[in-house]
């Protein structure tokens, strides 16, 4: 079932939404990533791991990107504290990806996401208005796949904000 809890309303309620700038660089930070296009890279570069998540209610965004050296795209969910807006999260993880020579690097969205190291749970919902609704269903699958998630309870939804 994929349910929506919400672990911590008080958090929740107080991020901040967006604004006129936030869009503004959200979008600029697209069109620097759609003008990179798919630029030649080599096999040099760390292994960056598939899943950087902040325990705790916090912004997060899915990014996909094409492996260093060859065309095998892989998935990203990126969570930060104190990330104000959905762009604050994505910026400095799109950077590891281009110093470690990941290319096609794209931002296919956001929401939230609630991870309790405690309950072992980790909540997938909402929508980022700088980069739009995330696909939960395959950002949950991407956290189901790395280990340190393994005995967590991993829920999705498209309710929220």
């Amino acid at each position: 079932a994929n349910t929506h809890r919400l672990c911590n309303t008080k958090i929740l309620s107080t991020m901040a939404t967006t604004n006129a700038e936030d869009q503004r660089k959200a979008a600029e930070l697209q069109a620097r990533l759609a003008s990179a296009g798919d630029k030649l890279t080599t096999a040099s570069g760390v292994k960056v791991p598939n899943v950087s998540i902040d325990a705790g209610a916090h912004k997060y965004v899915l990014i996909s990107a094409c492996l260093p050296g060859g065309n095998k795209r892989e998935n990203f969910v990126v969570s930060r504290a104190g990330a104000e807006y959905h762009r604050d999260a994505a910026e400095p993880f799109v950077e590891v990806l281009d110093r470690n020579n990941y290319s096609s690097i794209r931002i296919l969205g956001g929401g939230r996401i609630a991870l309790d190291n405690t309950s072992k749970t980790c909540s997938i919902y909402g929508y980022s208005y700088g980069f739009g609704l995330a696909d939960h269903a395959l950002s949950k699958a991407v956290v189901e796949k790395d280990n340190r998630y393994k005995d967590y309870d991993i829920t999705w939804s498209n309710d929220g904000y």
